[in-house]
């Protein structure tokens, strides 16, 4: 008998062990880490996994927690109210530290942070969507809310609605 009730507390505690984690990493997901709590952050499985069902393009930042110009980008992009109200029109994805994905694909002219990448809602990198503003060398780069802005609105207008539909009508059947 007092086998059974240790096994049920062991079996209890790891639960809610397993629970805690599973809420740690949600938690973790919805946080902006910097970049605006009021916008809905995913992870980029479950991004991509919306963008599929919701046919929302992505829009991926890459930075990391010790970057000095990720943390001067931070409270710019998080105080922008045109980029909070232009998220609504995408699934957007924030990785920091060891999140960055390895596949070449998602550092199209290198690695160096902060990056935003836009993506389809196949998920695939659109690398012809660039901050035009800013450093030809850094094409991913932005440094300010208004080269965001200009950057989401490229690509809303190329990843939504007819123009990309028309550009990708071989990919129906």
């Amino acid at each position: 008998m007092q086998t059974s009730l240790v096994n049920i507390a062991l079996f209890s505690s790891l639960q809610v062990l397993l629970s805690l984690t599973c809420f740690q990493e949600v938690v973790e997901a919805a946080s902006g880490k910097g970049f605006g709590d009021n916008i809905h952050w995913r992870t980029l499985d479950d991004g991509k996994k919306e963008a599929e069902a919701s046919g929302l393009p992505i829009m991926l930042i890459i930075h990391k927690s010790w970057c000095g110009a990720c943390k001067a980008l931070k409270p710019k992009f998080a105080e922008s109210k045109e980029i909070s109200e232009l998220a609504h029109n995408f699934v957007m994805i924030n990785l920091e530290d060891e999140e960055e994905p390895k596949d070449e694909a998602f550092s199209p002219d290198g690695g160096y942070i902060p990056r935003i990448l836009f993506l389809d809602p196949s998920g695939k990198v659109h690398p012809e969507i660039t901050n035009k503003n800013g450093n030809p060398n850094y094409k991913y780069f932005y440094s300010n809310a208004e080269q965001v802005v200009s950057g989401m609105k490229e690509a809303q207008e190329k990843l939504t609605g007819d123009s990309f539909k028309s550009g990708h009508t071989g990919d129906e059947l």
